[in-house]
């Protein structure tokens, strides 16, 4: 028998374990998703977490998972990924439910898929606080004879002192206890033992007893009473106690309730010293315990603690009743002789160890296991307590998978867990002589011991298990019969009959009893020999194996009660099955599909298979002889061109029918097909990459697919119609590729295609063919080629590539591979260039070593030119004796730009040349000639003059070469103010600086810096200063103007001296003053010559008073100064006169302004006229009045002289 019931919970591992580690998986997932959870019932408020599990195929890629309830009202989840939390808000059951959402990574289209696996919530209300509370950490008792700390810890705290005070605290005796358990639902609320088994429907309402024991201790010597925690199910909120019974264990059962005493609130019992005496375990007690748990999902709470001599772990786990196993888990890697373990405070040697886990596993049912303490020390305390507890050692129910097994039933259709009824078994009989043959459960240490453990009031006492005077026993008849003592005929139990059952070598058999009923009331209603129906229960069941417990009521006055397990008599069926195409439109008229020849096995429990069916063409097969029960069908061989199925399928053979089963799960066959189709990549020759060359494109490139349900070898061998036609054309994909699949999405033309019952198109078994019947922009049809699979590279013979689909295994392929890559030619031609130098005149001569870079325009405008491909570069030379010529290399279909990137030194880089190859060399031989002129550069120096804007002539400037320290020249402007340069050095800086100035300019020798890049274009320097800049102009032809400008500093004065008579003055002494009064400091002066003239050079542009500061001998100074002035009105340089401008109207012999070899003249004449008053030096007057004023002046002469005397005049 399986240790873990189909119908129960599986053993949860009562100690160290965390809530992690604690997973039931639940019976609802899916194929492809698991669903696990901490636990599927939970109290109000209660929290656990869940995880899923996806098995999915390699190719799958998880997008998200979702996780709903389908009652929030009951419990809600939260979750991320695969991981969730539950929480429970309310009384109820909540399906929880995970869908993860995936998708296929090497299907060619875009699709989502899904899977999903639930469980159910059960949520209850919140269990009250356990009597005996966990602590973290709590005082180890280190007293010898104490081995549960925590229960003695709980009597202490708990103890009724009108029974015993509290002085110490040590293990002296045993109290055997028998939980008789009953159904809740049908006792009344005052039921008593006794008026419990004088019930009409006891057996309805008995479930079975369990027997155990727990330590009495010795709190006070001079107290009359041990103490102990006499419930084991005092935790199980699911289970009451309504009456118990104390009585002597021994064969009479004397009942000894006024000697002992039970408090149902804390469950200690309370045992007079003096009904042991020195026997161990004399006293035993039994509890009514009423369950409101159903059998099938029967369980109860056990504490546990474990110790290292310092400290105390604790906890509690409900653990399934009838699994009759109780598990905690310790330290791993220990000895057996270190650990001492104790249940409810006995020590216990009939436990086993897995050092590799830790896990203690102790042989006895939750109900009888209130706790279990595992202490871990050096030696062992069991050691020490041998000798006063040898005889209890073997009070240790054993586990039911150790136990063997009491035969074979045929179980009747619906009898599962929890059954009960009445069987016409044998009879109950008491008897000193009668042997007991069947293995049961109960208190014992080996299996066979089992047969003489459940006695009528037996004592503990190991010795006196084998002679005991009168044991109670069930007759049952194994194989049915007559009774050759009464001569009644007794029906078997189930078809019962034995199977390796000791002792069994008659036709009966007996089951030893356990006594249920210790207060004995004598009904007089059973006897010896009647023959009366016997209660039994169902307790567990599985595929294989049955524990029943029975009970009869009264015989002898006594009740009785037993505990067996049986195998499972299997029953005869038959099986049909029906094979089905899963995707018939898929294979129809396709002679590469059957259904004949496949294989499937029907497996048992074990995996192990029991027949083996092949299917007819039709898709039937069949067996015959099949036990009843439940199996698994699953296909091991497929049929030719079909899919192995991996599903695995359950079935369920009843005795006497026949079960047909007709293309459901593993028997709906799908054909094999090619999933991946085809897709054909269109890729450029040259390269081999699916990337066009230039302008050409590979979008638009179609195909023609043919596809034949037939296989063929060669081209000539296809039939002239194939079974159906598609035109492909390729598009560009995301990762920039170009590619045809069989999709409506590049479908042009022809046929619907095939597709799986997914929709997913496919190929079948069969043969295609594929031709490229377009070119795509820019390429050549003819000449392509196909590189399958392996990378081979195949001619298409007159066009055309032959491939078959076959089967491997559960999968079909196209033999060349579902990605063939067709490679086209793409249009070539080559260019020549012509390059061409024209000079000052316009005259052109062919020029060398210019340099051209070719790109593609598109690229250009999508990347720009620094990023963009370089498809040649091209140098001119002399090409067949013809200089300025170079001719590129072969350029694919497109667009380009030809850009010079090396322009000669003294030229001007070239404007960017577009052209256009749009056919290939085979198509045309010409070709293109594209001819690019060159000009050199050229800067223009412009002089001019600031205030009138008048060009400057004769003004020598210095040409420089920065980057190469060398002075290019020196050159003079012409009359229109320009000097012009021609071919200087490119990708170099240069500066023009003025060493001569135009006569009356002040020079100016700043240094106007300019460069000429590589391409021969000029641009400012950033040499210049900001106000610097604007003398700078550039054409868009690329020519630079430097316009430079001089301010006219000085100016020449030619002063004439004569007299009215025209006669010239020499000896007259003219000063220049800045001021009217002539006070200032003298500007200049002179002295006119021989011809009265005097000339004053360099006359600072600006305002003057001239004044004669001495006159020629017998001549008279002029008495007032003259104003003068030069400078620009209108944008002229005019002579100012008295503030009279002197121009082309006013100017004469006296006045007048003329440009003299360059310089700007101011011409002015002095002249002395007669009139009324004194005439000044030289005039007519001074001669007629001489003698008459002779006297006048002689008389005056003297006085005039001493008034100027320090004016110096004469």
């Amino acid at each position: 028998m399986k240790k873990i019931s189909s119908f129960l919970l599986s053993v949860l591992v009562l100690f160290g374990i965390v809530a992690n580690d604690m997973s039931f998986v639940s019976a609802m997932n899916t194929e492809k998703v698991t669903l696990t959870s901490e636990k599927e019932e939970i109290e109000i408020n209660e929290k656990i977490n869940l995880k899923a599990y996806a098995d999915l195929l390699g190719t799958a890629e998880i997008t998200d998972y979702k996780w709903t309830s389908n009652n929030e009202e009951i419990a809600i989840v939260s979750g991320e990924m695969n991981s969730a939390v539950v929480e429970a808000k309310a009384v109820g059951k909540a399906k929880i439910t995970v869908t993860v959402n995936y998708k296929n990574k090497v299907s060619a289209e875009e699709n989502v898929n899904s899977s999903s696996a639930e469980i159910e919530i059960n949520v209850i209300e919140k269990k009250p606080q356990d009597i005996v509370t966990a602590k973290k950490e709590s005082e180890a008792e280190t007293a010898e004879d104490n081995l549960d700390p925590v229960t003695a810890e709980y009597i202490k705290k708990n103890l009724d002192t009108k029974y015993t005070l509290s002085n110490m605290m040590r293990l002296d005796q045993v109290l055997v206890v028998k939980n008789t358990l009953v159904e809740a639902g049908g006792i009344a609320e005052n039921e008593t033992i006794d008026s419990f088994f004088l019930r009409e429907d006891t057996g309805d309402l008995f479930i079975t007893t369990i027997p155990a024991t727990v330590a009495l201790y010795n709190l006070d010597e001079n107290s009359d009473y041990y103490v102990g925690l006499g419930n084991t199910m005092l935790n199980d909120s699911t289970a009451e106690v309504k009456d118990q019974i104390f009585a002597i264990n021994n064969n009479n059962a004397e009942v000894v309730n006024d000697r002992c005493h039970y408090d149902a609130k804390t469950g200690l019992v309370y045992v007079s010293k003096d009904l042991f005496g020195n026997i161990a375990g004399n006293v035993q007690v039994q509890f009514l315990q009423a369950v409101s748990q159903s059998t099938a999902k029967l369980s109860s709470k056990v504490n546990y603690t474990t110790t290292d001599s310092e400290t105390v772990k604790e906890g509690n786990r409900n653990v399934d009743s009838f699994n009759f196993e109780t598990n905690v888990k310790t330290e791993k890697d220990l000895d057996k002789t270190e650990l001492t373990v104790s249940v409810n405070g006995l020590p216990t040697s009939n436990y086993d160890y897995d050092s590799d886990s830790g896990v203690i596993t102790i042989p006895q049912s939750s109900t009888a296991v209130q706790s279990v303490n595992v202490d871990v020390d050096e030696k062992s305390a069991i050691a020490k307590l041998a000798d006063k507890f040898l005889s209890i050692t073997n009070v240790d129910a054993f586990s039911m998978s150790e136990m063997g097994c009491a035969g074979t039933v045929d179980v009747p259709d619906g009898i599962n867990t929890g059954w009960s009824g009445q069987v016409p078994l044998y009879k109950a009989y008491a008897s000193a002589w009668k042997n007991a043959t069947l293995p049961v459960y109960g208190l014992t240490t080996g299996e066979s011991d089992l047969m003489n453990t459940i006695y009528y009031g037996g004592q503990l006492d190991y010795n006196k298990l084998y002679y005991q005077n009168t044991a109670m026993c069930l007759g049952v008849w194994i194989q049915g019969g007559v009774d050759t003592t009464t001569g009644i005929s007794h029906p078997s139990f189930w078809n019962w009959t034995a199977e390796n059952v000791t002792g069994a070598i008659q036709l009966d058999a007996w089951l030893r009893l356990q006594c249920t009923h210790l207060s004995n009331p004598d009904t007089g209603k059973g006897v010896e020999w009647k023959d009366e129906l016997i209660n039994v229960r169902v307790l567990d069941k599985t595929s294989d194996e049955i524990v029943v417990g029975f009970l009869t009521k009264r015989v002898n006055s006594q009740s009785g009660a037993g505990i067996a397990k049986f195998k499972i008599k299997p029953k005869k069926g038959n099986l049909n099955i029906t094979k089905v195409n899963g995707n018939p439109e898929l294979t129809a008229g396709n002679d590469c599909y059957s259904l004949a020849g496949a294989e499937y096995q029907l497996r048992d429990g074990n995996g192990n298979a029991v027949a083996t069916l092949t299917t007819d063409a039709n898709g039937n097969a069949s067996v015959t002889g099949i036990n009843a029960g439940t199996y698994t069908l699953v296909e091991t061989k497929a049929s030719p061109g079909f899919e192995l199925n991996k599903e695995h399928t359950s079935v369920t053979i009843n005795a006497g029918h026949t079960i047909t089963l007709n293309g459901v799960g593993c028997l709906v066959e799908q054909p094999v097909n090619d999933p991946l189709a085809i897709q054909i990549t269109k890729a450029d020759m040259d390269s081999g990459e699916s990337s066009p060359q230039g302008n050409a494109s590979l979008e638009g490139a179609e195909f023609t697919v043919k596809y034949y349900n037939a296989l063929y070898d060669k081209v000539s061998d296809l039939p002239e119609k194939a079974a159906r036609t598609w035109v492909l054309a390729t598009q560009k994909d995301s990762r920039g590729g170009y590619r045809a699949m069989l999709t409506e999405k590049y479908k042009v033309s022809g046929d619907d295609f095939y597709v799986d019952t997914d929709g997913t198109v496919v190929l079948p078994l069969g043969t295609i063919t594929i031709q490229e019947t377009k070119a795509p922009d820019g390429y050549l049809l003819e000449g392509a080629t196909l590189i399958d699979k392996d990378g081979n590279i195949s001619n298409v013979e007159n066009g055309v590539f032959i491939s078959k689909i076959t089967q491997n295994g559960n999968i079909a392929s196209l033999v060349a591979g579902n990605f063939p890559v067709v490679r086209d030619e793409v249009k070539k031609h080559r260019v020549e260039v012509e390059k061409l130098s024209e000079d000052k005149h316009g005259v052109t001569a062919p020029l060398n070593n210019a340099v051209f870079t070719i790109k593609l325009k598109s690229e250009v405008e999508e990347k720009g030119w620094d990023d963009a491909t370089v498809f040649d570069e091209i140098t001119t030379a002399n090409v067949d004796g013809k200089d300025g010529y170079a001719v590129t290399k072969e350029l694919p279909y497109g667009r380009y730009i030809l850009r010079e990137t090396g322009t000669p030194h003294g030229y001007v880089k070239a404007d960017d040349i577009e052209f256009t190859i749009d056919k290939d060399i085979s198509e045309t031989s010409k070709i293109q000639h594209i001819t690019v002129t060159n000009k050199e550069n050229h800067i223009r120096l412009y002089k001019y003059d600031v205030d009138t804007d008048a060009p400057l002539r004769n003004t020598e400037y210095l040409i420089y070469n920065v980057t190469k320290d060398a002075e290019v020249g020196r050159y003079q402007t012409n009359e229109n103010g320009i000097i012009d340069l021609y071919k200087l050095d490119n990708n170099c800086v240069y500066y023009v600086q003025e060493v001569n100035a135009p006569n009356g300019y002040q020079i100016n020798d700043t240094k106007f810096y300019f460069d000429i890049d590589i391409n021969g274009f000029v641009k400012v320097s950033d040499k210049n200063s900001d106000d610097n800049k604007d003398m700078f102009t550039i054409t868009d032809k690329g020519d630079m103007t430097i316009s430079l400008s001089n301010k006219l500093k000085w100016f020449k004065l030619n002063v004439v001296k004569k007299n009215d008579a025209d006669k010239l003055l020499a000896g007259a002494e003219f000063t220049l003053y800045k001021n009217a009064d002539c006070t200032d400091e003298e500007v200049m002066n002179g002295i006119t010559d021989d011809n009265g003239n005097l000339l004053f050079e360099k006359v600072e542009v600006g305002t003057y008073w001239i004044k004669e500061t001495k006159a020629p001998a017998g001549y008279r100074k002029l008495l007032d100064p003259i104003k003068v002035e030069f400078k620009c009105i209108d944008g002229k340089h005019v002579f100012v006169v008295n503030d009279v401008v002197i121009n082309d109207s006013n100017s004469d012999e006296n006045y007048s302004l003329a440009l003299e070899n360059d310089w700007y003249v101011g011409n002015m004449t002095v002249i002395n006229e007669r009139g009324a008053k004194l005439p000044a030096t030289g005039s007519k007057g001074t001669i007629l009045l001489v003698g008459a004023g002779t006297v006048l002046c002689l008389v005056g002469l003297n006085q005039k002289r001493k008034n100027n005397k320090d004016k110096g005049e004469e």
